[in-house]
């Protein structure tokens, strides 16, 4: 996330369920990017994810 100068930066914490969106996002690290998430609240993330935020696409931003 886009931090400002003297601000802390934020966390966005997600999961991946695909194999390909999570391969895409580590070859676009480094650069500007929008994620697209769906959220399942009350969804056990013991069994499907480590949080309730889910990317499911990802797209590199023009600098």
């Amino acid at each position: 996330m886009v931090s400002m100068p003297g601000t802390n930066p934020e966390k966005f914490f997600f999961s991946v369920r695909d194999d390909n969106v999570a391969e895409h996002i580590n070859h676009s690290l480094g650069q500007r990017v929008a994620l697209t998430y769906q959220q399942h609240k009350g969804v056990p993330t013991t069994c499907f994810g480590e949080t309730e935020y889910f990317v499911v696409a990802v797209k590199v931003l023009p600098q």
